[in-house]
């Protein structure tokens, strides 16, 4: 199986970071949130998006270099309680479809989230988690 992470990005992807990548305006994010249904920060980092449609990332995460993101994908805040606040996501972590990642937490350089995963706690760099909620199943090379 191929790393995602290694595929070059496609045009459709290159326009949405682009739009979102800058100073573009507003009415041009708005219409690419329309036509693709995402909601994106203004991006500091490209990152890959595999199908980009229904991607949810809130304005107050932290992305790191090369993160992948499949469609479907929730990136958001905790508003109250234990662990409120956004995520923080380190550099080449894949998400897959459907995973949902809330609240202050961080997910390690490297790590894979499983497709339709519930990530609430922290996950250590190389590791791979599914399931709601997200759980260990593999350790992989960047794993301590």
């Amino acid at each position: 199986m191929t790393d995602v992470r290694c595929d070059p990005i496609g045009p459709v992807n290159r326009f949405i970071v682009w739009v979102y990548s800058g100073k573009r305006p507003r009415v041009l994010r708005r219409l690419v949130s329309i036509l693709f249904h995402i909601e994106l920060p203004i991006l500091r980092q490209p990152i890959r998006m595999a199908h980009p449609y229904g991607i949810i990332i809130s304005g107050d995460v932290v992305l790191g270099k090369n993160v992948t993101v499949f469609q479907g994908v929730t990136i958001g805040n905790k508003r109250d309680g234990r662990r409120a606040g956004s995520p923080v996501i380190e550099d080449d972590v894949c998400i897959f479809p459907n995973a949902v990642v809330i609240g202050q937490i961080t997910i390690g350089a490297g790590a894979i989230i499983g497709t339709g995963a519930v990530v609430v706690n922290d996950v250590p760099p190389g590791v791979t988690v599914v399931g709601n909620p997200a759980r260990q199943i593999h350790a992989g090379s960047g794993a301590k």
